[in-house]
This record gives C-alpha cells, structure tokens and sequence, in this order.
C-alpha cells in the first residue's frame, strides 16, 4: 500500500472492508475480532492509528515495532486466533504520523477469536452466537 491509496481510503467511511481503529501504544481490545471478522467476510483493510472520522492520530514511534512484533505474534497464536493466520503490518509515514495498516485477506477457513466466530457487516463486526444443534442465531454487534 502506498501512502496515495491511504489517503484514498481515509477519505473513505468504514464499511464491509474498511475499519479504523486508534492505536497510539497499544492494540485495541477489538482488534482481533475485526481481524477475524475480515478474514470470515470478504477481506479487508484496518488502520491503526486513525479515529473514526478518519482523522490519524497516528501511533506512536516508538511503538510501531513493539504492536507490529504483537500483531504477527498474536495472529500465530490458536488461543487468540483460531485457526492462526499469520498477519504482516505495514507502517506507512502519513503527514509525519505513523499508521500500522492490516491487510487481511478472505479465507477459506471458518476463524475464531477467543473461541468466538465474527462476521462484518456494514460498519462494524458481529458476534456470532450458538444457538442449539450448530445453528446460528441472530448477530450481535460488539464495541
């Protein structure tokens, strides 16, 4: 990704395949459920270090090595994400301010982090919940 295709996504709103997530020293608590939401759905892309409305608030730089080591280790590791799905963050300069971009793919496994599935919708990522004999029940969404 280069920083033009970042400007054009922070244009962008989040949708099915965006999401922005602030970050400036450590990962967000949500994470790994937008990660496994996009891995679930259709791909997508998360961008660390910028606010909702699209403003980079950036990630701190002496941070950026320590959350992308955590990142790749995390995605490794079936008790956060199952199954693992090893993911390489890419830090960008964007107006002196950095962003760690997640590119997550498709898969073509079911994923599930912290033992539970996600999926995405519009704008956000939806908790799976079981309902009896493997069904599925209607999706919640989580903040």
């Amino acid at each position: 990704m280069t920083p033009d295709q970042l400007e054009k996504l922070l244009t962008r709103r989040e949708s099915a395949t965006v999401e922005r997530k602030e970050s400036a020293r450590q990962l967000p608590r949500s994470l790994f459920e937008s990660v496994c939401a996009f891995l679930n759905q259709d791909g997508g892309t998360i961008l660390l270090g910028v606010a909702d409305d699209g403003t980079v608030v950036g990630v701190e730089a002496d941070a950026v090595e320590r959350l992308t080591v955590e990142i790749v280790n995390l995605s490794n590791n079936p008790q956060k994400l199952n199954p693992p799905f090893i993911l390489s963050p890419l830090s960008l300069d964007y107006q002196g301010k950095h962003v760690l971009v997640l590119q997550v793919p498709v898969s073509s496994q079911i994923h599930r982090c912290n033992g539970i599935v996600y999926d995405r919708g519009h704008e956000g990522d939806f908790r799976l919940m079981p309902w009896f004999a493997g069904r599925t029940s209607t999706a919640t969404t989580t903040a």
